[in-house]
């Protein structure tokens, strides 16, 4: 929803790294040849998209300065501007950018550095903690119990501004994923549901619930009042 500030850098880390490692990885391919880590800072998540690369494969991180003590000498630590990438066209499979998009000073341009140096059927994903006005439901416990897929699309629109920048700057299709930061929770079902719409969830569960069930899910859609809540979107664009 409009109206949100970006929240300290600390919330993507203890105790919330369990649930951005997981919620990056569900969103990640797999076995990839080149991956980066975009504004790396000390490479403290470097190691995560690592598992994303298949042996003999090549994982980069760019900053403004790489510290000494940036992450793992296996990696390649480049110290260049996001909006000017030193990476030739179509070098990338996947790129991260994890707590570093909103402090760009023009996220348009680093966005269409990206799609140039990624590859086709290439990923960029964004991971961004916000203070959000969001309308966590409260679903009844058989939701949980029903939806056996990845973390739903988010709802309320939360995530619309980088889903349109994704597409604006060419990717062909962009999706985001919301999740409820307070409490830190390690389940990513269990902090993305709250923040999902009815009507993106019954396609998919209304068939096994009861009656009962399905009215006492639409009765949670339509009671919740907005909250300011610490939201974690994470954005995926397809090449």
């Amino acid at each position: 929803m409009a109206g949100f500030i970006q929240a300290p850098l600390s919330e993507l880390h203890a105790p919330y790294a369990p649930l951005l490692q997981t919620a990056l990885h569900l969103v990640s391919p797999t076995a990839v040849h080149t991956a980066l880590d975009l504004g790396c800072g000390p490479g403290l998540k470097t190691a995560w998209l690592a598992q994303h690369v298949h042996p003999g494969g090549q994982v980069l991180g760019i900053d403004r300065s790489i510290p000494q003590s940036a992450g793992d000498a296996h990696y390649a630590w480049i110290a260049a501007d996001a909006h000017a990438l030193p990476l030739a066209r179509a070098t990338l499979d996947l790129v991260w950018c994890v707590a570093a998009y909103t402090f760009f000073e023009r996220p348009t341009a680093v966005l269409a550095e990206v799609r140039r140096t990624l590859r086709p059927q290439g990923s960029m994903i964004i991971a961004s903690a916000y203070q959000l006005w969001v309308r966590p439901r409260e679903w009844p416990p058989v939701v949980f119990e029903a939806w056996r897929a990845v973390p739903p699309p988010a709802g309320d629109g939360l995530g619309a501004a980088l889903e349109t920048a994704l597409r604006n700057a060419g990717f062909g299709a962009a999706t985001c994923s919301a999740y409820l930061l307070d409490p830190p929770m390690d389940d990513p079902l269990r902090a993305a549901l709250p923040l999902a719409a009815w009507d993106d969830l019954a396609p998919q569960i209304a068939t096994h619930l009861t009656p009962q069930e399905r009215a006492a899910c639409q009765a949670a859609e339509e009671a919740v009042e907005p909250e300011p809540r610490s939201v974690l979107l994470v954005a995926v664009g397809h090449c």
